[in-house]
């Protein structure tokens, strides 16, 4: 009986670019362009220079990092390209699969393409794809479940999706790309805790995903063998990790190369987790209601899936007060009422400043969360938001559709400018321009090294 991994490896051992369709290349090309312009924004931030320094002394190489003139081995500068890319909680999501599926997939891509020049820009392209829509099925098939385990599904897929992505950049043959898959099991990893502490230990998981993704490539291309049944084994990845028994439907992984979760993925509009952003456009619509003063404010109830809420609502008293910049992006209570107050979020509603208003503190603490018995979680992050005022008047309005979901999604002229909001305060007008066209009008002939050189530095 095939396994799953033999499936995914025989299925994307014979896509070539030419087999995408154009659209999907031309999404994909934006997505990258996304990616890139979050890894800027995060490229001059404390814990960028924290996380480069911890790398540097470990090693030392040629890579080029987002953003920096500095550079890594292939190795660490797959962490720290990941990092930067998910670094500010404002790269892509694969709704279905609650995971974000580029960072750590252009990351290793970049590190397995970077100082040969045989390697073209479609073959970096073709290699990203892949590793997406790899992420994204084993994420779809867990149906949300590895957050309720306490696993970040973008650090445990994440390794999968890389060594697919890497793999192709490399040529591995079939056989070589379902060893590296169940060698990248054991290096798969990424677990919540940080959210109870507040820590930023998160912003690692994609790039060492990367990374795990990178050194299972390498051993399966020396004929280092892997096991076979990864996925559904009886200690496999759905065995251990969400404790189901029952292997995922074969026809998520048959559609490899037929169906493409690239067009799915979801471009966030606000640099905070996934499943506060339709409370955040909520809030900015309900506080334009004639009715509506912040001052007046009574009870807020905010209804969202309990899976959800388990990372955004829980623990109750941290997120109250938000112990950092991260925490914050993490607390549906302290968002929805920074976005009440201020009509937006944005780097400025989330730096320290802005985290030790009173006001917004004392507003997050009139949140009553609750079950959403309509949420449509893990399809979409549903939330339904209620406002009582002192006089009371009551303002609602529910959304079961997030902004950005693949029903919802941002234009492609949408996430240019995004790119540019992102790129402008640090790189400049002439720098903006130019990595935008080189990414989005770049023949896909061209040598990848010259791509990837065009946004370090």
């Amino acid at each position: 009986m095939t396994s799953i991994s033999q499936t995914i490896a025989s299925a994307v051992a014979g896509i070539t670019l030419a087999d995408i369709p154009q659209e999907v290349q031309t999404r994909a090309r934006h997505l990258l362009l996304d990616s890139i312009g979050v890894g800027i924004a995060a490229s001059t931030t404390d814990f960028a220079e924290v996380a480069l320094k911890g790398l540097n002394s470990l090693d030392s190489g040629d890579v080029p990092v987002i953003g920096r003139t500095s550079t890594l081995s292939k190795s660490g500068a797959a962490i720290a390209n990941g990092l930067m890319i998910h670094g500010h909680d404002f790269d892509d999501t694969h709704i279905a699969a609650v995971s974000h599926v580029s960072a750590s997939s252009l990351a290793a891509v970049i590190s397995a393409a970077a100082g040969d020049e045989s390697v073209s820009f479609g073959d970096l392209l073709l290699g990203y794809i892949l590793a997406i829509e790899v992420n994204a099925r084993l994420g779809m098939a867990a149906d949300g479940r590895f957050h309720d385990k306490g696993f970040h599904p973008t650090g445990v897929l994440g390794s999968f999706g890389s060594a697919i992505g890497a793999g192709r950049v490399h040529g591995l043959t079939t056989d070589q790309l379902v060893a590296a898959q169940g060698i990248a099991g054991s290096f798969s990893s990424g677990v919540l805790q940080f959210l109870d502490e507040g820590a930023p230990t998160k912003r690692l998981h994609p790039g060492w995903a990367a990374n795990a993704g990178l050194h299972a490539v390498s051993l399966a291309a020396a004929r280092f063998d892997g096991p076979t049944e990864i996925y559904e084994g009886r200690f496999g990845l759905y065995r251990t990790h969400i404790q189901d028994a029952s292997a995922p439907g074969a026809e998520l992984f048959a559609s490899l190369g037929e169906v493409w979760e690239v067009a799915n993925v979801a471009v966030k509009p606000f640099p905070t987790c996934h499943f506060t952003h339709s409370f955040i456009d909520i809030a900015t619509r309900l506080r334009e209601d004639p009715g509506f003063d912040y001052d007046e404010i009574e009870s807020i109830t905010a209804k969202i899936h309990d899976v959800p809420a388990k990372v955004v609502c829980e623990p109750v008293e941290d997120k109250l007060r938000p112990r950092s910049e991260y925490d914050a992006k993490f607390s549906l209570p302290f968002i929805t009422a920074a976005a009440l107050r201020h009509g937006k979020i944005t780097f400025t509603e989330l730096d320290e400043a802005a985290r030790g208003e009173e006001a917004v503190l004392a507003t997050a603490t009139l949140v009553t969360v609750e079950h959403d018995e309509a949420s449509l979680y893990p399809k979409a992050f549903s939330s339904d938001l209620s406002i009582t005022l002192r006089n009371g008047t009551v303002l609602h309005e529910a959304e079961q559709v997030n902004r950005g979901h693949e029903s919802r999604p941002l234009t492609n002229a949408e996430v240019a400018a995004k790119f540019g909001d992102c790129t402008l305060p640090v790189i400049g007008e002439e720098r903006t321009a130019s990595i935008r066209s080189t990414i989005t009008e770049s023949s896909v002939e061209r040598p990848a090294v010259e791509i990837i050189g065009a946004f370090s530095g």
